[in-house]
């Protein structure tokens, strides 16, 4: 593992990584589709890694994989030994020491974090020629029994901790990055899940507004408040749901004068 003197980052808590791992999994069909996209497969990159689960997923179909994240407690365990042509780098996108070109760029849930105006230039002269950029989103419940009742939560909760709950404001920071990108497609991906509400709790906490250092003396309050909201829902404690997943992909631009 290369190291990164800036070090540190928003997720950079061992118990957000913990809780990172009971995220639902992206879709199977998704790498293969994602394989597809790069004009060869030799070389793949993953922005803000986290735990691994775009690298892991994609290190069968190309020949090396380099996986970027400001986070030491998602890399320790993003680097499990599963596989040996992935190189887990410890820095922020923007700055890390990145030896491109790659056929094949993607960001999962994290594009937001960055900053794009720095980002995006470099991952331009990163790409090989025909190279693709592809950003994923969406590894959360969608579609839910207990959607109504989640806005409710969202906002009390929200507005308990000094904020508020602003779907619009949200959605255009998620999707702020397509100003950056020359969009070649779209595709949506969808799932059924099962968790067990323990999981489902627990993966809340891997979210920056949830996470424990967050929430502080309320913890135990959120959690036995959604247990309340989610044990109506369950099926011998398990809950199931759909999972959408959403792709974006084509070339990065390298200024946005030309827009």
């Amino acid at each position: 593992m290369r190291s990164n003197p800036r070090g540190g980052a928003a997720f950079d808590d061992p118990d957000v990584a913990r809780a990172y791992l009971h995220r639902p999994p992206y879709p199977a069909a998704l790498y293969g589709f994602l394989a597809e996209l790069a004009p060869r497969r030799l070389r793949a990159l993953d922005l803000g890694c986290g735990t691994g689960k775009l690298a892991h997923g994609l290190a069968p179909y190309f020949q090396h994989v380099d996986a970027v994240d400001p986070s030491l407690p998602m890399l320790r365990l993003a680097d499990d030994g599963w596989h040996d042509n992935i190189t887990w780098i410890y820095g922020f996108a923007e700055t890390a020491p990145l030896d491109g070109p790659y056929d094949l760029i993607v960001a999962g849930a994290s594009i937001h974090w960055m900053d794009h105006a720095a980002l995006f230039p470099k991952l331009a002269g990163l790409l090989s020629e025909r190279g693709v950029l592809a950003v994923i989103e969406g590894d959360e419940a969608h579609d839910t029994p207990w959607d109504d009742e989640w806005v409710g939560f969202l906002t009390r909760w929200l507005e308990r901790l000094g904020d508020r709950y602003s779907p619009g404001e949200y959605r255009a920071a998620m999707t702020a990055f397509r100003l950056w990108l020359m969009i070649a497609g779209e595709r949506v991906f969808e799932d059924r899940f099962s968790q067990s509400i323990d999981d489902f709790i627990e993966c809340q906490h891997s979210r920056a507004s949830w996470s424990r250092a967050n929430l502080g003396p309320l913890t135990a309050e959120f959690d036995a408040d959604l247990l309340a909201l989610l044990r109506p829902h369950a099926r011998d404690g398990m809950l199931h749901y759909t999972t959408r997943t959403e792709v974006v992909w084509g070339r990065p631009r390298p200024d946005l004068d030309g827009r």
